[in-house]
């Protein structure tokens, strides 16, 4: 029986904007693109989310990459974690969720410096059952072992379970593994979008 909530953060709890978070160090276009390639675009950030490499090794690795301003790659990794800006309307629907008594668990790519921050300015983490970041177990979302990774921890069935996210390829995987899918495609609906998943649980309990 379909029971528990499963939520991404980038773009469902907080704003993802890597065209932003580039622009915000880089002035041109072109900066921008080539900034972004080396950065966000180039596997050490992949490598960051799976807690493989420090923040301060993928700097210095992302300014050997490009002859752009060594600063300005700097402050691409500096300015993530404010980049990250929540989206209220989903917060608010998990406090609700909360409240009517449907577990909500967190799955998550995430880098630790990211994840510390938002640990501590965020403040809808005490709805949520558990949470699940990939820097912790190593994992990545689409890779099946972290859907696996996150049912071991809580005790979870994947038949109990809905995942909402922003991306195709994380909700294939999630539908492949066993659990119910949303693709949350405009991040400013996730609210509208939690609410109606909650009553849909709440209906089947009977």
């Amino acid at each position: 029986m379909l029971n528990n909530l499963i939520l991404d953060i980038g773009n469902v709890i907080c704003d993802w904007n890597p065209d932003g978070l580039v622009a915000s160090a880089f002035e041109s276009a072109e900066e921008q693109q080539a900034a972004l390639k080396v950065t966000v675009g180039n596997p050490d950030w992949l490598a960051l989310d799976r807690g493989q490499l420090s923040v301060d090794d993928a700097i210095v690795r992302a300014q050997a990459r490009t002859d752009l301003d060594p600063e300005g790659i700097a402050q691409i990794y500096a300015n993530l974690c404010t980049s990250l800006l929540a989206l209220p309307n989903t917060m608010t629907a998990m406090h609700k969720a909360k409240a009517a008594g449907v577990p909500i668990y967190i799955l998550s790519n995430m880098q630790s410096h990211a994840w510390e921050y938002l640990q501590k300015t965020f403040d809808c983490w005490d709805a949520c059952e558990g949470v699940l970041v990939s820097c912790d177990v190593g994992l990545i979302k689409p890779d099946e072992a972290i859907y696996q990774c996150l049912c071991d921890t809580f005790s979870l069935t994947p038949e109990s379970c809905v995942f909402v996210d922003d991306m195709a390829e994380n909700i294939e995987a999630a539908i492949a593994f066993g659990m119910q899918g949303v693709q949350l495609t405009d991040k400013h609906a996730g609210g509208t979008v939690v609410d109606d998943l909650v009553a849909k649980i709440v209906a089947n309990r009977g």
